[in-house]
């Protein structure tokens, strides 16, 4: 039984139309109608009822419908794990990150291990926080650039059996305000001082989103949030706009090269005190052996911190 034939069942169980499955799947009407009769001859039953413009599951076709599901799931999920072997044997290495990768140079980082290593090939998948461990443990990416609080990482650093951190950088809050704002030439601020105000925060769920709800509570106050957004460029706007007041991290407000917004732009970054950190490190599986690509890579950013001395 063609596994392809099987996809194509899905779709059009799905759209219950020939002409849109077929646009779809990128092929002829009369091509998925062949395929779809195949499929039929070789179960022995009929999966639709077709009428002009529309067609029906039957009674087969429902009860083979979980099962055709299941089959093109596991057939995407072992293509792409053999598509991901053999572009590891190819030197290829999947690299998950946080957003605002400009902001935290990790797009300098990559550049230059591309200029030192030409012939290797990184593929990029951004995500929070909270989704790149799971990628990680998942073995969809060999390495990924996340983000934890600073309790999280001081309890994992040395005591996570599964998980190497080599640290980037540490973090921390900040508020951004209007710079006409009364507050705006504190030099530092305490969440209770802003209990008033109405918030920006990064989008739910997210772990940024998670670290200013917890710093809220911890502060005994609850925020009136009124914008969230996965967009920097949209929290600096709405900040500029004069009416609300955004929680982000201090690395998020600093220009990147060719940035997007100017650095002169109408609204200040002050401390939040107590201070409230995060720690952003490079990690990778303990127990599984890195491809060449990735090895070079963490012996390339691992020069690069010392050379740079960046802050851990």
């Amino acid at each position: 039984m063609n596994t392809i034939y099987i996809k194509e069942f899905t779709v059009l169980a799905e759209v219950k139309n020939f002409w849109e499955a077929s646009e779809r799947l990128y092929m002829n009407q009369s091509t998925l109608s062949k395929h779809i009769k195949i499929l039929e001859n070789d179960l022995g039953v009929p999966l639709f009822k077709r009428t002009t413009r529309r067609v029906e599951l039957t009674n087969y076709g429902e009860a083979f419908l979980p099962y055709a599901q299941s089959i093109a799931r596991m057939e995407f999920e072992y293509s792409s794990l053999l598509l991901q072997m053999r572009n590891i044997e190819k030197g290829a290495v999947t690299l998950g990150t946080i957003p605002s990768m400009a902001q935290y140079n990790i797009t300098k980082i990559l550049n230059s291990f591309l200029n030192e290593y030409p012939d290797s090939t990184v593929k990029i998948i951004e995500d929070d926080a909270n989704n790149l461990m799971n990628l990680l443990c998942d073995k969809q990416c060999e390495l990924i650039f996340t983000r934890e609080s600073k309790l999280n990482f001081e309890k994992n650093f040395l005591n996570d059996e599964k998980v190497v951190r080599i640290p980037y950088v540490r973090d921390h809050m900040v508020a951004l305000l209007p710079k006409a704002h009364p507050l705006a030439n504190e030099k530092e601020l305490s969440l209770r001082s802003l209990k008033d105000e109405t918030f920006c925060f990064i989008k739910n769920p997210s772990l940024m989103y998670d670290l200013c709800v917890d710093a809220c509570q911890s502060a005994n106050i609850i925020p009136k949030i009124a914008f969230t957004s996965h967009r920097l460029e949209s929290i600096f706007d709405m900040v500029s706009a004069g009416s609300y007041v955004a929680l982000l991290m201090n690395w998020h407000t600093a220009p990147p090269e060719k940035a997007v917004y100017s650095p002169d732009a109408p609204w200040v970054s002050i401390d939040i005190t107590p201070r409230i950190y995060s720690q952003i490190s490079l990690c990778y599986l303990k127990d599984r052996k890195l491809s060449s690509t990735a090895q070079n890579f963490v012996d390339f950013f691992q020069r690069k911190c010392f050379e740079s001395k960046i802050e851990s």
